[in-house]
């Protein structure tokens, strides 16, 4: 019942001095990107007359107040803070949600793998087959050059010498990303190659002591990140080859934007494809898409990949 959001919508770019100890729990899309179908996620202000209209009364001294009823976060942005310096600011959760909704963007998903879901009807510790959850059909096969299999609840713990190799190729524009954990670190741990010849490929690997995401298609490296041992990490590289741009995201965060790409070919293998470069990685989800997302899109699956797996920053 929209009738009940009393109020009127306000960016949260718009609020000026700000309390620095306040950290909005509920992730804004640009106005541009926003979109109506989670209208109690957004920020209102209310105002006195707001505020009598939903029955509280008192002097409100003029003050008027930020709320997102999905979050209960509620901020004079009057009086900010008391005298003793405590800002008049409270929230009913810890963790940040996005006001685009629970689910990873759907526009242009084309590959979608889950370790907790990874036969499309629960978990299996014994498939080969990681099932997608796109619709696309897009299923990976494993390939554990006759390995023992090593599925855990909810990520597919790999060991150097397995391969996700997936029917998908790209010739567009494109996004993936993996949330992984580095179990082991060596000369290179690679967690994805894009490619059709060494010659000619795109790659996160490790490498002398960081993550690196590589084009060799433009010599040149879009990002890197160092990270520790056994921490859950996410992965994002968009290729915008409209706009000839190469750009890496960590952890939901900008990394490095490099220019000219031309890469239009190519199938996409998780873990590697080069002898002697397959990783030691639990792999928790890996998403492709057929199109570069822009910033706000790689934050909101972040923050979905975090309250789902967990992270620490």
């Amino acid at each position: 019942d929209k009738s009940l959001l009393v109020g009127t919508h306000v960016e949260l770019s718009s609020l000026t001095d700000v309390p620095e100890a306040i950290n909005w729990k509920v992730f804004q899309f640009a106005e541009s990107e926003n979109i109506s179908t989670y209208p109690e996620r957004k920020y209102y202000r209310l105002s006195k007359e707001d505020l009598e209209n939903i029955g509280l009364t008192g002097d409100y001294k003029g003050s008027s107040y930020i709320v997102n009823y999905y979050s209960g976060e509620a901020y004079d942005e009057g009086l900010k803070q008391t005298s003793e310096g405590n800002v008049l600011y409270k929230t009913a959760i810890s963790n940040e949600v996005s006001g685009y909704g629970d689910s990873v963007i759907q526009n242009g998903l084309q590959v979608y793998y889950d370790g907790e879901n990874n036969t499309g009807t629960g978990h299996s510790s014994s498939t080969k087959t990681w099932f997608d959850l796109s619709g696309n059909g897009n299923n990976a096969k494993i390939d554990t050059n006759g390995n023992p299999l090593n599925w855990k609840n909810n990520c597919l713990s790999t060991n150097k010498v397995e391969s996700i190799i997936t029917p998908w190729k790209f010739n567009t524009s494109h996004t993936i990303s993996v949330v992984i954990e580095p179990l082991e670190f060596y000369n290179y741990n690679t967690i994805w190659e894009n490619s059709l010849s060494p010659n000619d490929n795109e790659s996160w690997f490790y490498s002398n002591g960081k993550w690196e995401a590589r084009s060799n298609a433009i010599n040149g490296y879009p990002g890197s990140y160092w990270s520790a041992l056994n921490k859950k990490i996410s992965f994002d590289i968009v290729i915008d080859n409209e706009n000839n741009e190469c750009t890496s995201y960590v952890n939901g965060k900008f990394s490095r934007k490099n220019g000219t790409i031309n890469l239009n070919r190519g199938q996409l293998i998780f873990n590697g494809g080069i002898q002697n470069t397959y990783g030691k990685n639990n792999y928790y989800t890996m998403l492709v898409y057929n199109r570069a997302l822009s910033a706000d899109e790689i934050k909101h699956n972040y923050i979905i990949d975090k309250n789902k797996y967990g992270r620490e920053e």
